[in-house]
């Protein structure tokens, strides 16, 4: 059997054993709630949506803001209803992860073929880690240890299946049902790790901190690793109708609009920053507007991708703009890691939706 298969199956042993190691140390689980809140939002972005989109288009994109508001209109119709939608949207969506994970098999048969296999493999190893511990640190709280336990042997018995019927892979994998179970996926995902119902997601604590800044460090890392493992070794040949090939062209494109948009975003920053000054205000001013206003830089950028992807418009491939653009990501992914992964994105959610919650979990 295939080295790469082997160990995408034994890492989703990692969650569980991790999940033991921090139960009772509060500044692990900060920095672990920093990593798989940012590894979530890079599978989301790089990997669920983008397939979602291309296999649904608008329908895609329409069943993934459902996904992301269904918990919040079952609150509103039902009162109190939002726990038992979690824990249904969760299902879906741990569903999808599943089907999702005979396309990583499927992949790691076909890249022996690529002269870029050994990248592709790793790139893969790297999805698995992010998607196990991403799992096991929503999952668990709400569907319980044996639900979770239950996705994760799913995961790695899809991973088998598609290994072995990597030939006919493409051809189940590209049905629209499968597209609009992503975008079901992609959608209920975000909504979980972003309004969490569980304490331990909440903002951290001047004391936990340091550590959530370090995980979100760590999973920016992370996400600029399976970046570079897919984008740098493109793959073509047996492996350009598979989501690898898809991811490649996600980067391009968020590389271009990134580019394109780089001015615009940086004057945004500049305008922030210089507002507190014009009135007289010091420097924690200067930094609080900031603050305030670079996550939805990053939400303007993300959601011209999308539009982009979804129209007939083409993004202007001038070689210009790496300069703009790298300073623009290195102010935001400082200010990320500063303020946390939690605080940062907690900044576009919704005011009526940002409320705690005394719900009870099965453990």
């Amino acid at each position: 059997m295939d080295w790469a298969l082997a160990l995408s199956v034994i890492v989703l042993l990692a969650a569980p054993l991790l999940a033991r190691l921090v139960a009772r140390a509060p500044h692990i689980k900060g920095a672990l709630d920093g990593f798989v809140l940012i590894t979530v939002l890079g599978l989301i972005t790089l990997t669920l949506l983008p397939e979602a989109i291309a296999h649904g288009g608008l329908w895609g994109l329409a069943i993934a803001v459902i996904g992301f508001a269904l918990p919040w209109i079952a609150e509103f119709l039902f009162h109190r209803a939002e726990e038992m939608t979690h824990r249904i949207v969760l299902l879906a969506a741990s569903l999808a992860l599943v089907v999702h994970a005979a396309s990583d098999g499927a992949i790691l048969a076909l890249a022996h073929e690529s002269t870029a296999g050994n990248f592709v493999a790793t790139g893969i190893l790297l999805h698995r880690v992010g998607v196990a511990i991403a799992v096991w640190w929503l999952l668990r709280p709400v569907l319980s240890t044996t639900g979770g336990l239950l996705v994760l042997a799913g995961l790695g018995a899809m991973t088998v299946v598609g290994y072995f019927i990597a030939l006919f892979a493409g051809e189940w994998y590209n049905l629209p049902l499968v597209g609009y179970w992503q975008a079901f996926a992609a959608g209920s995902l975000l909504h979980v790790v972003l309004h969490p119902l569980e304490d331990h997601s909440q903002t951290p604590s001047k004391d936990t901190l340091p550590a959530h800044r370090l995980g979100t460090a760590l999973g920016l890392l992370f996400v600029l690793s399976l970046i570079a493992a897919h984008y740098f070794y493109h793959t073509p040949g047996t492996l350009s109708h598979m989501p690898v090939h898809g991811m490649h062209h996600t980067v391009e494109l968020l590389n271009a609009v990134g580019r394109l948009l780089a001015p615009i975003m940086l004057l945004v920053l500049l305008v922030a920053a210089a507002l507190p000054r014009v009135y007289g205000r010091g420097p924690a001013s200067t930094m609080t507007s900031l603050k305030k206003v670079a996550p939805w830089t990053l939400l303007f950028w993300l959601a011209a991708t999308v539009l982009v992807e979804l129209s007939p418009l083409t993004v202007p491939g001038a070689g210009g703009g790496w300069l703009l653009f790298a300073l623009w990501l290195i102010i935001v992914s400082g200010l990320i890691i500063h303020m946390g992964a939690r605080a940062f994105f907690t900044t576009l959610m919704p005011r009526y939706a940002a409320h705690k919650h005394s719900h009870g979990h099965s453990h």
